[in-house]
């Protein structure tokens, strides 16, 4: 477990995360963070609709893929 220290609008929170999450937490963090490596309020909800979006498509990539399978697993009686 690793703890990482956010400031968003000049307010400090600190989390705590699994080790290999808060690699890529790290990593996409990066994204939205400012020149002075503060995440505004703007940027906070910035991030928050992009990943609300991101899960979005994997959901109804999902959805078309698992629907594929179906269809040929019912057509497909020697499985």
């Amino acid at each position: 477990m690793r703890q990482i220290s956010l400031n968003i609008a000049s307010k400090d929170f600190n989390i705590t995360l699994d080790d290999e999450f808060a690699d890529y937490f790290e990593e996409e963090l990066r994204h939205y963070l400012d020149d002075k490596n503060l995440l505004t309020i703007k940027a906070l909800l910035t991030a928050f609709i992009q990943k609300c979006y991101e899960n979005y498509e994997q959901k109804n990539e999902l959805s078309s893929i698992l629907g594929n399978i179906d269809k040929a697993l019912t057509h497909d009686k020697s499985i």
